[in-house]
């Protein structure tokens, strides 16, 4: 037996004076795992007696091993080693230095671990080759080489966030698209002209609205123009990996122009609304909305492959779309069969967000929580977030502590692709990329557009008031276009006249549009097709929403009644439950009989202790005030538990004689001048049956 004080002690393992204990209690007998699949490739990398051999036998391939000692191979391990850090250190942070603010107001300088002095190099190092074993793509590099590839991939205008991910296979996918000296991000002289002409779209619809609406509010996406051809490549790109369905779920900010230039609503129809005019034929109700709130489906066709969208109606902001579009494209995938294990493949969901929005509202973080679980995973959903870098009037530093608004997508192992909005070919790429991923992982992605707004939280807004030094930036910053397009006619894809010609013909249909919108007639409501054909207005408006009489037959109401109120024999259930119960058992009872329920009185309801005075309140504080509200009954009183009451009862005198005057005595009074006063107010067929009460004060 230990002494006293000393039997915490007593978990010391007795290991006997001569044994040696085996490495720690903890240690896993197959770890490390070699080889292969396995093993991350950092391990590999960091294996000395592997990566010994390895520089031995590739020095021997390029002819540098003659005369090189042992001095100079573990000279070799460890340029590799620290050569290898770095590069898993850009992995992880490389987008902290990314070039992602077009205003350049987000100061960033170079994280120290992102430099190779950091890791132990010195500028004597910098041309010397190191092995790297196919790390980048390449068996021996130079420091600078190194460096200068890895700033390229991941410090550009892409910045990826990935190394969260506990997937080896996610992970090496990633790295193998931005990875290497030969990833840059390329396309054709004639994708090039696409991705200008989607971008000019964008912004002479936006600049159109203003003028022709002068003071009205639109929620434009001045700045965030870049949008519209990368959401116009999911389309086609989707097309081509399998989508044959896309449902959009997104705030305010941008959506006339999704609803114009990616669903391909016609203008005219846009102008009609915008004029008070309805989208609705005459024989179709409803209530109406305001433009920046409503919703259409359409098909777009690219390389042959139709896709049919729809953009949910958004009669409220802040994330609440998000969870309808899920359940929306679950239940197109249960149509389609596209569900299961390999499945999840024809039926996407894309939800569009504001940076703000995204980071503070809890419906986002909620919606992320069905990500790949049973019963409601829909195969990964992209989420694209215009990120103006403001939340109405507030500046990110102010409204949160993480450096990014996607950062809450890292609690479900999302990649996240940042990506500057003034760079139309990144965001295309970035897309690109996360339509690739999901459609082999079925898992979320996140797209992180930094833009910036423009105008105000709307256009009757000043945000100078708030934003003085944002806003004067961007009054002198040039649009997504004009960047782009100077950078095509330096790449000599297009020439001078290519922007103007472009803007004035896009002005001129929208003008043609607008003067067709005056005679325009809606003939046909675009959700009353497809699944959704038959559907109309109620022939009978006046009795269509009226509740009808049920089928089901009184004696099984009854009979059900009974079995969902019966307690199983020999089941002990909680006290609250059998209070329920009987209580709806009671009420039962009485509305068969036709007797009125006058009132609830809450019995036993609290215990107040002798000697401490402390409350228990036995069914949950108001429990009787709740059972009375949900049967839609007057609460009438709550009698305590109380010794007193039972000893004076059976003494032949009720605590209303003993103890007129006390505190339980005039609850019962109460109770009962409530309940006689009840009586009275009765129909004159029930009071009759009663006699006669006189209500006094003292009653």
């Amino acid at each position: 037996m230990n002494a006293m004080g000393q039997e915490l002690h007593d978990f010391l393992p007795d290991i006997g004076q001569d044994e040696v204990q085996q490495g720690p209690s903890w240690a896993r007998g197959n770890w490390p795992q070699v080889g292969g699949s396995a093993e991350d490739d950092l391990t590999q990398a960091l294996d000395p007696l592997a990566l010994r051999e390895a520089i031995k036998k590739s020095a021997a391939k390029t002819g540098a091993s003659a005369g090189m000692d042992e001095a100079a191979v573990q000279a070799m391990i460890t340029d590799s080693f620290r050569a290898v850090l770095l590069i898993r250190t850009y992995r992880v942070r490389g987008h902290l230095a990314a070039d992602l603010d077009p205003l350049g107001l987000s100061k960033r300088d170079l994280p120290a671990d992102l430099t190779p002095e950091y890791h132990g190099f010195t500028p004597a190092d910098f041309d010397r080759k190191i092995y790297l074993g196919g790390y980048l793509g390449v068996e021996w590099a130079s420091l600078r080489e190194i460096v200068a590839t890895l700033r390229k991939n991941y410090c550009g205008k892409v910045g990826l966030e990935y190394m969260h991910i506990t997937d080896l296979e996610e992970r090496r996918f990633l790295q193998e698209r931005m990875e290497g000296a030969d990833k840059t991000i390329d396309f054709t002289p004639e994708g090039k002209k696409a991705i200008l002409s989607a971008v000019v779209r964008g912004e002479q619809y936006e600049k159109f609205l203003g003028k022709k609406y002068v003071g009205t509010k639109r929620f434009g996406l001045d700045g965030g123009e870049s949008m519209i051809p990368a959401l116009e490549a999911v389309i086609k790109y989707g097309g081509q990996r399998g989508i044959r369905e896309i449902v959009y779920g997104m705030a305010h900010r941008g959506r006339l122009n999704v609803l114009a230039n990616v669903m391909g609503k016609p203008y005219k129809v846009i102008f009609h609304e915008f004029s008070g005019g309805t989208a609705n034929p005459d024989d179709v109700g409803g209530s109406g909305d305001v433009k920046y709130h409503l919703g259409t489906s359409t098909d777009r066709e690219f390389d042959g492959i139709k896709v049919h969208m729809s953009l949910m109606p958004n009669p409220s902001h802040l994330e609440t779309v998000d969870p309808v579009v899920l359940g929306k494209v679950r239940a197109y995938q249960q149509e389609r069969d596209d569900i299961g294990p390999g499945k999840h493949k024809q039926v996407l969901p894309v939800l569009i967000h504001g940076d703000a929005a995204f980071a503070g509202e809890g419906i986002v973080w909620e919606c992320f929580g069905f990500s790949g679980v049973k019963g409601y995973n829909t195969g990964g959903c992209i989420h694209f977030v215009i990120n103006n870098q403001i939340g109405f009037t507030t500046s990110p530093q102010f409204s949160r502590g993480s450096p990014y608004p996607s950062d809450v997508a890292k609690g479900v192992q999302a990649p996240i692709i940042h990506v500057n909005g003034d760079d139309p070919e990144a965001v295309t790429f970035a897309c690109k990329l996360a339509v690739d991923y999901r459609q082999t992982f079925g898992r979320d992605v996140v797209v992180d557009m930094w833009c910036y707004r423009r105008f105000g939280h709307n256009e009757g807004d000043e945000p100078g008031f708030t934003q003085p030094l944002m806003y004067a930036k961007i009054r002198q910053h040039p649009p997504v276009s004009q960047i782009y397009a100077s950078r095509l006619k330096a790449e000599g894809v297009i020439d001078d006249a290519f922007l103007a010609e472009n803007e004035g013909a896009f002005v001129g249909l929208l003008e043609d549009h607008f003067a067709a919108a005056k005679d325009y007639k809606a003939n046909e409501a675009d959700w009353f097709g497809g699944r959704w054909s038959g559907f109309n207005k109620p022939a009978d408006p006046e009795t269509a929403r009226r509740n009808v009489a049920t089928g089901i037959e009184t004696k099984l109401f009854d009979s059900l009644g009974r079995t969902l109120t019966t307690v199983p024999e020999g089941l002990t259930i909680h006290k609250t439950l059998g209070r329920v119960l009987d209580a709806k058992k009671g009420i039962k009872m009485f509305e068969k009989v036709g007797v009125p329920i006058l009132g609830l009185v809450e019995n036993m309801a609290v215990h107040v202790c002798t000697n401490c005075g402390h409350i228990e309140h036995i069914f949950g504080a108001d429990g009787g005030k709740k059972m009375a509200a949900q049967y839609g009954m007057d609460y009438l009183g709550a009698l305590p538990l109380n010794m007193q009451i039972r000893l004076q009862a059976d003494s032949g005198k009720p605590t209303v004689v003993a103890d007129p005057d006390g505190e339980v005595a005039q609850i019962y009074k109460k109770v009962a001048r409530d309940v006689a006063v009840k009586i009275a107010q009765q129909a004159k067929d029930f009071s009759s049956k009663f006699p006669t009460i006189s209500i006094s004060k003292n009653t």
